[in-house]
């Protein structure tokens, strides 16, 4: 999803590793190739995230895809990771919110028509007193015969207020919730790659070679 070539993306970002050679035509157990430490990953400072005005508000439109929104706020489309790492994103099959098409193809791959009709889960509505004070909240799963008794104006009250959930709209519900993110406002950018670069930066030990190189262990004993 990274676009490679830009100087930004996130494999460039990343510090290599001396690692033994896993090649099948090394010539001994002592030969290493150059590879990139996949271990290595960027986190936004806590006092970043704790503080809501650093970010704004977005909700992904049908089929937009990560690089398309870092190219629309930082005209950088290498910027992809920025949007995932400041969403907490990780595995972007399972927590990026599918398309149309895809989404479709998930539920046909998954569901029947009948199972889709099927209900899932019962949710409550809201409730108000006459005072408009919340004595139930909306969203909450409950059993199907669930009820709650409250005293309004001296008048004790039993109300069974819920709805059916079904499974189209539970996924549908869940792959909506995912189009909700926060996108790192651009002014803040320089500072966060700055973190990451330091993040990435080796420190000084005896597997140190560069600040973005340093040699592994070679478990091997004998050559091949």
């Amino acid at each position: 999803m990274t676009y490679s070539g830009s100087p930004n993306s996130y494999f460039r970002q990343l510090p290599d590793l001396d690692y033994p050679s896993l090649r099948n035509d090394r010539t001994s157990a002592f030969d290493f190739q150059i590879v990139k430490n996949l271990f290595k990953r960027a986190v936004l400072r806590q006092d970043v995230i704790n503080d809501v005005v650093n970010f704004t508000k977005y909700s992904v439109r049908d089929d937009e895809r990560p690089d398309q929104i870092a190219y629309d706020f930082y005209r950088d489309a290498g910027l992809d990771w920025v949007i995932l790492t400041t969403n907490n994103i990780i595995h972007v099959r399972d927590e990026w919110p599918m398309g149309n098409q895809d989404f479709l193809t998930y539920l046909n791959g998954k569901y029947t028509s009948e199972e889709l009709s099927n209900i899932h889960h019962y949710e409550t509505k809201l409730i108000t007193d006459s005072r408009e004070r919340t004595i139930q909240k909306a969203g909450l799963y409950v059993p199907s015969d669930h009820s709650i008794t409250y005293v309004d104006n001296g008048v004790v009250k039993t109300q069974s207020q819920i709805k059916q959930v079904t499974f189209l709209e539970h996924e549908t519900n869940l792959n909506d919730d995912k189009r909700q993110i926060n996108i790192l406002k651009p002014q803040l950018l320089d500072m966060f790659l700055s973190d990451v670069s330091d993040i990435m930066s080796y420190q000084r030990s005896d597997q140190y070679i560069t600040d973005d190189l340093k040699k592994t262990e070679n478990p091997r004993i004998i050559s091949p």
